[in-house]
């Protein structure tokens, strides 16, 4: 029977790091696919050993969590799949009400910081869908890409390339995420799963233009190759810096503790 249990995301962003997952995973390691919001409950409620986290969920629970080194979803720059759509002029969206998709913590406390702290907005925010009466609309992952052909408001923020243009730097939407009890009891699992990943996400990157094929209706082949091109899996030193900045950022505003810093798993 499995034991050790494992949570991803099935976007189309996560294509590359999945490529050959499974198949590379040892038999003990059992898989669960949800949105980034139910695996960020579930790894807090220790119903993960590990998963593919917002990074908001690591920051918020970083006493009992530590990062698998190397691994995340990032961008520098645009990203094409987090993005904000409004009405109007930006500066008229402060009073008015937005909706955020219910799906990721981090991208709409990424959108708050960026209206209220960068461009002095402030607007009133309900989670769902956008209805008739909003001016705006956060949506992410495979929606995003397909909002992208029939866009609900004529006006468009990506949020990661916003990001980038204010910090300089890059931004860091999910990270992998391991429980430090997970860490102490499954040291070998955790080895293999790294080695996993690292041989997973070598292949995916090395056959874009085939992830490519197996794409999104919305998107023509041209469109999800040159979008899976602007991702980006690693969790250099920059992107390391990234976090803590963004998480400063979020420590400042009163949406998390006060950040020590970024704990990795010891793998060797």
């Amino acid at each position: 029977m499995p034991n050790f249990r494992l949570g991803l995301v099935s976007y189309f962003n996560t294509a590359p790091l999945r490529y050959r997952l499974e198949e590379l995973l040892p038999s003990e390691i059992e898989i669960l696919y949800a949105p980034p919001a139910i695996l960020n409950r579930l790894i807090a409620k220790g119903e993960l050993e590990a998963g593919l986290i917002s990074s908001l969920a690591y920051a918020k629970n970083q006493k009992d969590l530590a990062l698998l080194p190397d691994v995340s979803i990032s961008a520098t720059g645009r990203v094409g799949s987090v993005l904000f759509f409004y009405r109007g002029p930006l500066k008229a969206l402060s009073g008015q009400t937005v909706a955020l998709t219910p799906e990721s913590a981090t991208s709409v406390a990424l959108l708050k910081l960026l209206l209220e702290d960068f461009y002095g907005l402030k607007p009133r925010y309900c989670t769902g869908r956008a209805g008739p009466q909003d001016a705006g609309y956060l949506a992410i992952g495979d929606e995003a890409l397909s909002l992208r052909k029939t866009p609900p408001f004529p006006n468009l923020l990506d949020l990661g390339g916003i990001w980038t243009e204010k910090t300089g730097l890059p931004f860091v939407f999910a990270v992998m995420a391991v429980r430090k009890t997970a860490a102490i009891a499954f040291r070998k699992t955790l080895r293999a799963l790294a080695e996993a990943l690292y041989l997973s996400r070598a292949a995916g990157l090395a056959h874009l233009r085939e992830i490519a094929e197996d794409r999104p209706p919305e998107l023509s082949s041209a469109e999800a190759l040159s979008y899976l091109l602007g991702l980006e899996y690693d969790l250099s030193g920059l992107k390391q810096e990234a976090l803590r900045v963004f998480f400063r950022h979020l420590a400042r505003r009163g949406e998390i503790q006060e950040f020590e810093d970024l704990d990795f798993v010891e793998l060797s």
